[in-house]
């Protein structure tokens, strides 16, 4: 599902809202003007050159490397369309290095590629199913920022058992894994791209409350 979808259903929810609230005209139409009313966490990628990671743990790393990858090249995806004056390292770059050395610090794979800023987000579990017949996305990450040259740790967050969709789950035959997963990844690598931009809460609330 498109976040253009995601928009349309969420500005229906929140115009029905307000028609019931009887908000001020004013602060609608500023709502409107400015939608993004959710500042970023982490605001400092402008300028930047930025190589996003995503490492699985030990216990994932055979089972879930390529969504690890996935995610990186989401996330990186996301914050290229969002971010003016970012310029995110291509994934093959990054791929390419990860595949002929042994990660041990965010900043090393920094300092190959020549980034200012390394995003690692370590992949602590990951899995699209509840119980053998529902599907249930659910991960836990931890992003680090890491500033290369002064081999810093400057920011970091936690998405501790991160779940899709919210309050449900759904059954097997309705779609396929590949379908399922396709937006759960999208979902999820969208929740940590917006970690560094301003965005908009009806998107949030969106991808919260999607009915299937």
């Amino acid at each position: 599902m498109s976040s253009v979808r995601f928009q349309l259903v969420a500005a229906l929810l929140l115009t029905s809202a307000l028609a019931v609230t009887g908000c001020s005209t004013l602060g609608t139409l500023a709502y409107f003007v400015n939608p993004n009313d959710i500042p970023a966490e982490f605001d400092e990628l402008s300028g930047k050159h930025v190589a996003v990671v995503c490492h699985p743990v030990v216990e994932l790393q055979y089972s879930d490397a390529g969504s690890a990858r996935e995610i990186a090249q989401l996330v990186g995806m996301n914050l290229d369309t969002h971010i003016r004056r970012a310029e995110i390292i291509e994934q093959q770059e990054i791929a390419r290095w990860m595949d002929e050395n042994e990660l041990v610090e965010y900043t090393e794979v920094g300092k190959a590629l020549d980034a200012d800023i390394v995003i690692g987000i370590d992949l602590e579990d990951f899995h699209l199913y509840e119980g053998s017949t529902l599907y249930r996305g659910k991960a836990s990450v931890h992003v680090q920022v890491y500033d290369v040259a002064e081999e810093k740790l400057i920011f970091e967050k936690r998405l501790d058992d991160y779940a899709f969709p919210k309050d449900t789950a759904i059954p097997a035959t309705d779609r396929t894994e590949q379908q399922f997963r396709g937006m759960f990844m999208q979902v999820l690598s969208s929740k940590i791209a917006r970690i560094f931009y301003a965005s908009d809460s009806r998107t949030h609330f969106a991808e919260e409350n999607l009915s299937f």
